[in-house]
């Protein structure tokens, strides 16, 4: 009598209950071993981005040109003499700075991935003024005027494609590769300015030819600046700290034009060595591959417990009214086959992108269950309810997957609705008559 008492609590729905919550909460775990499979394949992917842009060009910055005058200043010890001679330079930005940028941009593949390269032409114009050094807090400062000399910055030097040349009021300039000083930039041109007056205003013209890869930048350096870019790419992000006060993108490509002053940014026009950092002002586009699979597949995974949740109770429902026992390993059947979607719809987006590769992964895991359903019951109508479930179930994971700004308020109005259907479901169950 005892064994049978106990076998009749095993076999009892509330029983079974509490086996499939313990199981629905275990099966989670390879719900986060699939999260690490993606997380790979997006590290892998970036990998093989870096690789290109390597190759061919990395994201580039253009900032410049910038005057730059040396000076030193003898400073004064305790007894009021000459101590120390100090060094430093001195930084002029032009007073207007117009950018006038091509990109051709090209699409690179290996393998399964792909990244958007570009060849861009850029034009550098603008005028300086003369220096006015009275704007600088330096008492008895010695200039070296006939050391001073330009900088452009240019954030992946492997990029330059051609023989630049500075023309400073029609006389062409010898460039130098690398920057004098790293006040600025990193990287970049040097030109030498001592054969010029630096006391008349010096009109300024460059054209560089530029490799890189998916973003292109200029820093908005000119007391007034204006910058423009255009394309035949169809897909641009803006980015930056200034959008375009005028943009168009059509199915041809697109044009942006930026104008900003010095007024809209934190830097005066001058100021000694590493006062300041001119990358605040920068801006310009990106060129995107909408490639978003592994974010999208990653956010399905984390509707796993959902899934297996809502089909556990559902399967408890079609127990207890069809009368036909299910096991807790078919249960686990179920769950794992809700799993393998997701490996699924990561591993087919790769190749064919994530739309269409939903559409399959959740048609071949609806199907693979209803005809579990029907193997185990026989009953064309349980199974309607099953593939019903299912369906209803990835339309409302692919609606909230599409959404961006309303995805939380549409997720949790789905939940609600859910909640109220099992509601009403578990009134037509019977709970305690387990004959």
């Amino acid at each position: 009598m005892e064994t049978k008492g106990i076998q009749q609590i095993l076999n009892s729905y509330s029983m079974k209950m509490v086996i499939v919550s313990i199981l629905a909460i275990l099966l989670l775990i390879p719900s986060f071993l699939i999260q690490d499979v993606i997380r790979e394949r997006i590290a892998l992917s970036e990998k093989v981005k870096n690789e290109l842009y390597t190759q061919w060009g990395g994201k580039q910055v253009v900032a410049g040109p910038v005057l730059n005058v040396p000076f030193s200043v003898m400073e004064m010890g305790d007894n009021k003499q000459p101590a120390n001679d100090k060094h430093g330079v001195v930084h002029f930005l032009p007073e207007t700075f117009t950018t006038d940028a091509v990109l051709y941009p090209e699409t690179r593949k290996r393998g399964i991935y792909k990244v958007v390269v570009y060849e861009g032409k850029i034009i550098l114009k603008g005028s300086f003024v003369q220096p006015d050094v009275s704007k600088l807090d330096l008492k008895n400062a010695q200039y070296i005027w006939d050391a001073a000399y330009f900088t452009i910055g240019v954030s992946d030097m492997r990029g330059i494609k051609n023989l630049p040349e500075l023309i400073v009021n029609g006389d062409k300039c010898i460039v130098e590769p690398g920057v004098a000083d790293t006040d600025l930039f990193q990287s970049g041109i040097t030109i030498k300015a001592n054969s010029h007056d630096l006391n008349q205003p010096m009109n300024f013209e460059i054209e560089l030819v530029l490799n890189g890869s998916e973003d292109l930048s200029v820093e908005a350096l000119g007391k007034t600046s204006e910058i423009s870019m255009k394309s035949d790419w169809t897909q641009p992000s803006f980015s930056g700290s200034f959008l375009p006060s005028q943009r168009e993108v059509t199915p041809n490509g697109f044009t942006a034009d930026w104008k900003v002053t010095h007024l809209n940014r934190n830097f005066p026009q001058q100021w000694i060595d590493q006062k300041y950092n001119t990358h605040e002002a920068k801006l310009g586009v990106e060129l995107l591959i909408p490639v978003d699979h592994y974010q999208k597949s990653m956010r399905s995974v984390k509707y796993a417990i959902l899934f297996i949740a809502l089909n556990f109770i559902i399967f408890i429902f079609v127990e207890i009214k069809s009368r036909v026992r299910i096991h807790p390993f078919q249960y686990s059947l179920v769950a794992f086959a809700l799993l393998v979607f997701y490996s699924l719809l990561t591993s087919i987006g790769e190749q064919i992108g994530f739309n269409l590769a939903y559409l399959i992964s959740a048609m071949a895991v609806t199907l693979l269950i209803s005809w579990y359903v029907f193997t185990m019951m026989k009953d064309r109508r349980m199974v309607g309810w099953v593939t019903l479930l299912q369906t209803g179930l990835y339309l409302f994971l692919f609606t909230i997957l599409q959404l961006q700004d309303y995805a939380l308020l549409a997720g949790s109005i789905g939940l609600f609705v859910i909640l109220a259907i099992l509601m009403r479901a578990s009134q037509h169950i019977k709970w305690y008559s387990e004959g």
